[in-house]
């Protein structure tokens, strides 16, 4: 059953008598809270990531089903009416929308990525041509709740997609996965209106579409951590999202926030935000310890003759070994480096080692790997909707 926040009052009279409150109040299961002016989330039903301290401003979202168009609001230049026409499907079936521009409107480019399911519609949109993060947002809303049935433990299963901006330039990447999440309706045992306990991971995360990023390699799996659910409502808030590097260090951090949906509690829907390093990427280098043996003839410093082994008859030789060691990586390659990935061009697999001379005794060849990031950070906003996997 559908459950929704009553509003109060969009701005109601302060008690004291010099002014009003320029905050909305929602009151749901007795609880009342304030919005922020122009905050959309007034209805249990529907999630928006909506923070305009951060640019998150988008605070309306609708099909049109019979154009096959999103109506978008609250996202400047992206045209006056907020209309995103169908670009292109995805490889995981997720839609892509772009914002409709004339000669003269619509002069950001916007893409909003948009899943829809029999109880869930979610979208992320933002803008291509902003030279930072730019104005943007997330939307997942559903049409039925009810928990679902009585074993206790559930497997969702679904599909992921997201808009991705960067800090110091403008440009866009279009990200699509899938995406696995755990619901234990039992535990953790109740603590207030929170019980339960979900977590997730979004896996084979990758940039691609025409919109923006193809071709440019995978991304790490984002970690949603786990997050009790409020019993009454089906919703959960302040998860983290967290992608790592290879070390284990963090490379990308957020939070995650969604509701459960159907009304048995067959699907699960969420958002995600995460902000860290664009683009990190492992090239393999070859790195080649050698040796030269020299063989210098001795001479008799009085006579200036050779001086012959008294065994052989041979000229005696001292030898003279130069140790050198010879790498594919090095500070030029190291810039070039730094500079294709700041373009947001793939870089090489792998640099051969170069300029060990010839006839040179190998003493070791080794294949290392080196890790080279963006000089700038990404901030990914997706949506995800999944399946409840049958018992």
């Amino acid at each position: 059953m559908s459950r929704l926040f009553a509003v109060l009052a969009a701005t109601t009279a302060l008690a004291a008598c010099d002014g009003a409150n320029p905050f909305q109040t929602v009151e749901f299961n007795g609880d009342t809270e304030e919005l922020a002016p122009g905050d959309p989330n007034t209805d249990v039903d529907s999630k928006f990531a909506f923070d305009p301290a951060a640019n998150l401003t988008m605070n309306a979202v609708e099909y049109d089903e019979a154009n096959n168009e999103l109506v978008i609001n609250n996202l400047p230049f992206d045209g006056p009416d907020g209309r995103y026409d169908f670009f292109e499907t995805l490889p995981n079936g997720t839609r892509v929308y772009a914002s409709r521009q004339t000669p003269t409107t619509g002069q950001i480019q916007h893409f909003a990525v948009f899943i829809r399911t029999d109880y869930f519609e979610a979208s992320a949109a933002a803008g291509r041509d902003w030279i930072g993060f730019g104005n943007s947002g997330a939307n997942v809303t559903r049409s039925d709740f009810e928990l679902p049935g009585t074993t206790g433990e559930y497997i969702y299963r679904g599909t992921y997609a997201a808009t991705r901006t960067f800090s110091e330039r403008s440009g866009i990447e279009i990200v699509y996965g899938d995406v696995e999440l755990l619901l234990d309706e039992l535990d953790f045992d109740p603590s207030g209106e929170l019980q339960g306990d979900i977590v997730g991971t979004v896996f084979n995360r990758e940039r691609g579409g025409a919109a923006g990023a193809a071709g440019l390699g995978d991304l790490p799996n984002i970690v949603l951590a786990e997050v009790s659910f409020d019993t009454e409502d089906g919703t959960w808030t302040d998860g983290q999202a967290t992608t790592f590097l290879r070390d284990g260090n963090v490379r990308s951090s957020g939070t995650h926030e969604g509701l459960i949906g159907g009304p048995n509690g067959e699907e699960i829907g969420g958002y995600s935000i995460i902000t860290g390093t664009a683009d990190v990427q492992t090239v393999r280098y070859q790195v080649v310890r050698y040796r030269i043996v020299t063989e210098i003839p001795v001479f008799d410093v009085l006579t200036g003759l050779p001086i012959l082994d008294p065994d052989t008859g041979e000229q005696v030789v001292n030898e003279l070994i130069t140790e050198g060691v010879s790498s594919g990586l090095d500070d030029v390659e190291i810039q070039i480096l730094q500079d294709q990935i700041n373009n947001r061009q793939n870089v090489v697999d792998f640099l051969p080692a170069t300029g060990v001379p010839a006839g040179a005794e190998i003493v070791s060849d080794q294949e290392l790997e080196f890790d080279i990031a963006t000089d700038y950070d990404a901030r990914e906003i997706g949506v995800f909707v999944g399946d409840i996997v049958p018992e």
